[in-house]
């Protein structure tokens, strides 16, 4: 009998803030230091997936699988 688990991948977003700066280095600066004119946009967007050996994986004790699907996301 199958089990259920809960996998986490861990992934890397970019996160994107704005400021008034300048030069490039200046931004950055100001950026990490979180400086008050740096204004935090609010957008994140996705760069990559970490790999396996930083996944997480533990059983759901209790709970029914899912449906099983095929590659297409057919349920079976």
């Amino acid at each position: 009998m199958k089990k259920h688990f809960m996998v986490g991948v861990r992934e890397v977003h970019v996160r994107f803030y704005s400021v008034d700066a300048e030069n490039e280095e200046e931004a950055k600066e100001l950026v990490n230091q979180r400086a008050p004119c740096v204004v935090d946009e609010d957008f994140l967007e996705y760069a990559n997936e970490l790999g396996r050996d930083t996944w997480s994986v533990e059983e759901i004790a209790g709970k029914q699988p899912s449906p099983t699907h095929d590659k297409e996301g057919h349920q079976l």
